[in-house]
């Protein structure tokens, strides 16, 4: 992996913190639907608006461009970094919302501020891992 890579992944990161933010914010805040369902529904804007960004931009030299590789490596983005963003991000929403009484956009950020560490990766590896090169065999 690259360190141009590495950029962009960090920028669309970011860009996904301010949608998830601004979504919780308006679930919870002014829409006031519990701070949980409003912290997932924000965590999945995220995802899909992330996964948008690294398909066409970030690893867009590893996809094909077709409807169906799209959304077959959607269903494995989703299901692989909802997974982290539930466990850590929402757990740790919920947790400090509900036990420590902090404020939920705080708790939303500490939540989002480890799962980044483990999705560079699974992304690299797994979700637009490069294609294996076929050698031929005289």
């Amino acid at each position: 992996m690259n360190f141009k890579k590495i950029i962009k992944f960090q920028l669309v990161a970011w860009l996904g913190t301010i949608v998830n933010l601004g979504s919780l914010w308006i679930l919870h805040g002014i829409l006031k639907i519990p701070v949980t369902i409003a912290g997932a529904c924000a965590i999945e804007l995220a995802i899909l608006h992330n996964f948008t960004w690294y398909y066409f931009r970030t690893w867009n030299g590893r996809v094909a461009n077709t409807p169906t590789d799209f959304f077959s490596r959607l269903w494995k983005y989703n299901v692989i970094t909802a997974g982290v963003d539930f466990v850590f991000n929402l757990g740790t929403l919920s947790v400090l919302t509900h036990f420590f009484h902090l404020h939920y956009i705080l708790a939303d950020i500490l939540g989002m501020s480890i799962g980044p560490f483990i999705k560079i990766f699974i992304n690299e590896l797994v979700i637009f891992k490069k294609p294996k090169l076929h050698v031929k065999n005289n």
